[in-house]
């Protein structure tokens, strides 16, 4: 007799775990408050599918930089707040920001990446799947010597791991993509990852929700709040906000930063943060690079879906407004416009987004299972476009064990 589940999250996290576990006999069930998958955070992201770009939040030089982040100056900010589960969240991250420690961080998930990148390879091969998918290649910026020489040590490292890049100097850009001549003149240098892919999560995820109805038989309940979860005498339940109680072998939690208000009653909350990001579109132009590109020193990606390019960036830590806030979106513009001058017509930039990433304090994903009747699978932060698949097979390997 098969196994049911009900996942609750239809973002690229659910949508995979659904994928997970119905490909394995599984009859899933998937609810989302929202009218369709991918309505919250996987909405718009930066669509890069970063599988060699795994750098964990929390490293040494972070904690030197608390002050600026704190005075919200920049594309990152941590909020000040006397909240217990935020003040424990900053303690735990603090703990993470040693140099073992992102470098056991980066590495565990850049496993978690190789599983994703390998999963979602098979899927593609199985499934007819439009989502602007392609091989993109990325070049991640590098603006001083000390960015170079911290570069090479990490590219040193996750060499051994199997990435394959490579560090370009700046008189080299425009033999990458002829757009590169145009980045901001402080950039001195970049590493290349030629394998780097791209990707519409949106497009992604009603594509293969459209494959988990025809051929796996999952039902879906849209525009359906959860009101609570609970298991008792070896099943789950899911009541709804209607007044609705469904009930299955297991409930997934896959709701992204409200995750916590399903496991807290349960005492199973998450530790896990929102970190507030943006993001807009605007028309292509003869400048807009082919490849993705990352600026980590104002906190922003660009990435060409093929008939648009995308820019987003930002990472509010701690706040949990869901508001498009003006000013961001300015600044966003303007600091995209600073490194990529002719990256896209920026006079036509628009389709302005925000979503809250969740974000744990040692940047991996949490994925586990909580209970016979109960599983959880969040905490991706600025990656779960990138982790979802092999997130959602981490977790039904779990489930299987």
């Amino acid at each position: 007799m098969a196994r049911t589940a009900i996942i609750v999250g239809a973002g690229v996290i659910g949508v995979c775990s659904a994928y997970a576990l119905a490909s394995r006999g599984w009859n899933v069930t998937l609810i989302d408050r929202e009218s369709g998958p991918a309505m919250g955070t996987s909405h718009a992201n930066g669509a890069q599918l970063s599988y060699c770009f795994t750098d964990a939040l929390g490293r040494p030089e972070v904690l030197g930089a608390l002050p600026r982040f704190l005075w919200g100056q920049g594309g990152v900010t941590f909020g000040v707040s006397l909240r217990p589960d935020y003040l424990a969240w900053l303690a735990q991250f603090a703990r993470n920001c040693s140099a073992a420690r992102f470098r056991e961080n980066t590495l565990a998930v850049l496993a978690l990446a190789a599983q994703s990148r390998a999963a979602m390879e098979s899927l593609c091969a199985h499934h007819d799947l439009q989502f602007g998918h392609r091989v993109a290649g990325k070049i991640h910026l590098l603006y001083s010597a000390k960015d170079i020489e911290t570069a090479e040590k990490l590219r040193a490292i996750k060499h051994r791991a199997g990435c394959e890049q490579q560090l370009v100097p700046r008189a080299d850009f425009t033999a990458l993509d002829p757009a590169l001549g145009g980045l901001d003149r402080d950039v001195v240098a970049a590493i290349s990852t030629p394998s780097e892919l791209v990707g519409d999560p949106l497009l992604f995820s009603r594509a293969l929700l459209e494959v988990l109805i025809a051929e796996y038989g999952v039902k879906t309940h849209f525009d359906a709040d959860v009101a609570a979860i609970g298991g008792d005498g070896g099943q789950a339940s899911a009541s709804l906000a209607s007044g609705e109680q469904l009930n299955s072998d297991l409930v997934v939690v896959a709701s992204g930063i409200d995750s916590n208000r399903l496991l807290a009653p349960l005492g199973e909350a998450a530790p896990i943060q929102p970190m507030k990001g943006y993001s807009f579109e605007m028309p292509l132009t003869p400048g807009s690079p082919a490849l993705s590109v990352t600026d980590a020193r104002r906190r922003l990606v660009f990435t060409n879906l093929g008939d648009r390019m995308r820019v987003a960036g930002v990472a509010e830590l701690g706040n949990w407004t869901r508001t498009i806030d003006a000013e961001r979106i300015a600044w966003l513009i303007d600091a995209a416009r600073e490194c990529l001058p002719e990256g896209g017509d920026y006079t036509e930039a628009g389709k302005f987004w925000t979503g809250l990433r969740p974000t744990s304090p040692h940047s991996q994903p949490i994925i586990r299972r909580a209970s016979r009747t109960l599983a959880i699978n969040t905490g991706h932060g600025a990656l779960g476009w990138t982790l979802a698949m092999g997130s959602g097979e981490r977790l039904a390997d779990l489930l299987t064990e």
